[in-house]
């Protein structure tokens, strides 16, 4: 945890100086001169600038107080501080030091919009829902293009699972920046629009839903929650060849994620009598993509409801060889030898395939924040990001760990 709270410091060092910056320019605008170099130059700056990059908040929090003293209190440092106690966990004391900002005198536009937006970080890290939001539209009203405010203001939304006001927020984002983010913000709209429709789905409310889904395929072609859902809205509208043409279409979009589609096709191909069409499915990955050990794993289980039990293994043991450590695969393993009796040789086969191996439940960790969990996710439980989360894989050869799966939000 040590690394994530030293990066977080130094986010919150970076708003800080961003707003004494400013400050200083708009000072000198006005034909007065106030040296807050002096404290930027003074070695208790830089000291603790040392102690927070080494994680020794304490060590930086006490040199800052005394950089701050030199200059004569400046404010930019203040932020800093005030920022640097919220990340200790001691937000009543950040609360203090940045409301106590906000009754200095003669404070400009920005200067006062870099203290709400402190102050709103303040009031999000102690769970004062209210006053956050209050605190980020305030810093909004000051600066409507702060994309800071922005940002945090739909996390608390999303938060809250105000998705509408979440959309609305991100598409100012998405309007103040450049093309090359414009991927990412398309991504994101799309996730918010699944939600919505997910909204719609406990309403019953088909139409709405379904127009939400394809709305969130229009924005990101590879948004496999809004296919997921749109094939299922259709399947139970009676509409079977409609899910089944928008969960082929995922598969074939994102085929890393065609996996989360094949229970459902399985179930909806031969209602439309092609019972060999899953099969055939498994096979065209298999030979497109020969590390998918998924697909394998599919038709393995395909094969064994019909009885072609032997040639179900032969496709778990070449999985094995590729993913030794997923516990599916070994659970699938142990079913089949039990119904064909544990016959030894096969046995022996798969005692020598998974002799180093380490058995773990399809582990996903977010690429952000670390987080673990054993199903994907589609936005992060902590660090709220949406499509962090990637597959973990253990190298078969060394036990190093791999992350195998690129996310959409780094395509």
């Amino acid at each position: 945890m040590a690394p994530y709270i030293t990066l977080a410091a130094l986010v919150a060092l970076l708003v800080g100086l961003a707003a004494g910056k400013a400050w200083e320019r708009y000072k000198l605008q006005d034909g007065r001169w106030i040296d807050r170099r002096r404290a930027r130059e003074s070695p208790h700056f830089m000291l603790g600038l040392n102690y927070l990059v080494a994680d020794q908040i304490d060590h930086a929090i006490e040199e800052l107080t005394l950089a701050a003293d030199v200059a004569g209190e400046p404010l930019e440092i203040h932020l800093i501080l005030g920022n640097l106690y919220r990340e200790k966990g001691q937000v009543g004391r950040a609360i203090q030091e940045h409301q106590s900002l906000l009754q200095r005198a003669n404070l400009r536009k920005l200067e006062q919009a870099s203290v709400l937006l402190c102050l709103g970080l303040d009031y999000k890290a102690g769970g004062f829902v209210d006053r956050a939001l209050e605190a980020f539209s305030e810093v909004l009203r000051l600066d409507p293009g702060n994309e800071y405010a922005l940002s945090n203001l739909e996390k608390l939304y999303e938060e809250q699972h105000l998705w509408n006001e979440a959309y609305a927020t991100r598409q100012k984002l998405a309007a103040a920046s450049s093309d090359t983010q414009r991927p990412k913000h398309q991504m994101i709209l799309a996730f918010i629009e699944d939600e919505l429709g997910r909204d719609a789905l406990k309403r019953m409310d088909y139409a709405e839903a379904t127009r939400h889904f394809s709305a969130a395929i229009e924005l990101d072609a590879k948004s496999t929650p809004a296919y997921l859902s749109l094939g299922d809205v259709q399947f139970y509208q009676g509409r079977t060849a409609d899910a089944v043409a928008t969960w082929e279409r995922l598969v074939a979009t994102t085929p890393d994620r065609g996996y989360l589609a094949f229970s459902r096709l399985e179930s909806a191909y031969p209602k439309l009598g092609r019972a060999d069409s899953f099969p055939d499915l498994c096979r065209r990955l298999i030979a497109e993509n020969p590390q998918d050990w998924r697909a394998r794993l599919a038709l393995a289980r395909h094969l064994s409801s019909r009885h072609a039990l032997r040639e179900g293994l032969d496709l778990l043991f070449e999985a094995l060889a590729i993913n030794p450590h997923a516990l599916a695969l070994h659970q699938a393993i142990w079913e089949m030898l039990s119904a064909l009796n544990l016959p030894q040789t096969l046995v022996d086969r798969y005692v020598e395939l998974t002799r180093s191996s380490i058995f773990y439940l399809d582990p996903h960790i977010c690429v952000r924040c670390r987080y673990r969990s054993t199903e994907l996710l589609w936005q992060c439980p902590h660090c709220h990001e949406w499509n962090t989360f990637v597959e973990e894989r253990i190298s078969p050869k060394d036990q190093d760990v791999a992350l195998i799966e690129t996310t959409n939000s780094e395509r």
